[in-house]
């Protein structure tokens, strides 16, 4: 029974993830540049919200865990990566 139970687990982990559709990939960026506009520390916000964008895709590809990424310290991190490519 316990060897079902761990399967079905396991299984259901995999069934969660979900990759990047290219309307995650678009609410994201709008969003980004919706807040990046206001921010006078961004200089260039299409520029900034492309590297963002670039780089949470590549260090976040389970689309299922966008929700956590402004507690992630790692996105906090990501976002003064960008902010330093300007």
């Amino acid at each position: 029974m316990s060897k079902y139970v761990l399967i079905l687990l396991f299984m259901s982990l995999f069934a969660c993830k979900r990759k990047w559709t290219e309307k995650d990939r678009r609410d994201f960026y709008s969003g980004c540049l919706s807040s990046a506009t206001k921010n006078k520390d961004i200089r260039e916000p299409k520029s900034y919200c492309n590297c963002l964008l670039l780089k949470i895709v590549a260090n976040y590809p389970n689309a299922n865990d966008a929700k956590y990424i402004k507690y992630d310290s790692t996105a906090r991190q990501l976002s003064r990566d960008c902010l330093r490519q300007q």
